[in-house]
């Protein structure tokens, strides 16, 4: 049977709700993937990473996850003792292809999970999967010194297109967190 995937920080699942908002439409769907290491990006413990929005920078290209850190350790930070679950849903005519996103799938409809594995630790799981030449992480530290003010910059950017989470007290705490220096370069422009 071939399989799609959901992360999910939520025990026991038994049916995925369609409560995702489409990105080309109005409508409420549920995301399915048929990569597994892009999967564990979405186990996300709010109480760990301080915010219930999850703050996702991986792809998938040519059957391969990517993510790219924006500050030192990024990954690490964000799902070193995280644990969650795999659920694993076959696929079915209700599921459809996201256009132009590769292994990325939806449903309208609610979609019953057939089984989840458990992922005690989120982290060394994506370092089992980048082992595999399954995920390639795109380390902050590795980046040439260019790459890494671009990517300060973009977040800079992000928080200033915010307004500095103004009426996002949460977020603004969690940026202030992570994203220090973006933080204090964007202080700077205001």
């Amino acid at each position: 049977m071939e399989y799609l995937y959901h992360g999910s920080i939520t025990e026991g699942i038994i049916e995925l709700e369609a409560c995702s908002k489409s990105h080309d439409s109005e409508d409420n769907i549920v995301y399915l993937t048929g990569c597994i290491p892009y999967a564990l990006f979405y186990i996300w413990d709010k109480a760990h990473n301080h915010t219930p929005v999850k703050h996702v920078t991986g792809w998938v290209k040519n059957g391969i996850a990517y993510y790219e850190e924006q500050f030192p350790d990024q990954l690490k930070t964000f799902y070193k003792g995280v644990s969650g679950y795999l659920y694993c849903i076959p696929k079915s005519s209700d599921i459809f292809m996201v256009k132009e996103r590769e292994h990325m799938y939806f449903s309208r409809k609610n979609i019953k999970t057939d089984h989840a594995v458990l992922i005690p630790d989120v982290y060394e799981e994506l370092l089992n999967y980048e082992a595999l030449g399954q995920l390639k992480l795109l380390r902050y530290n590795e980046q040439s010194e260019n790459r890494q003010q671009e990517l300060t910059d973009i977040i800079k950017n992000f928080i200033l297109q915010s307004d500095f989470f103004r009426d996002q007290p949460v977020q603004a705490e969690f940026m202030k967190r992570y994203f220090a220096k973006s933080w204090e370069k964007a202080a700077k422009n205001k």
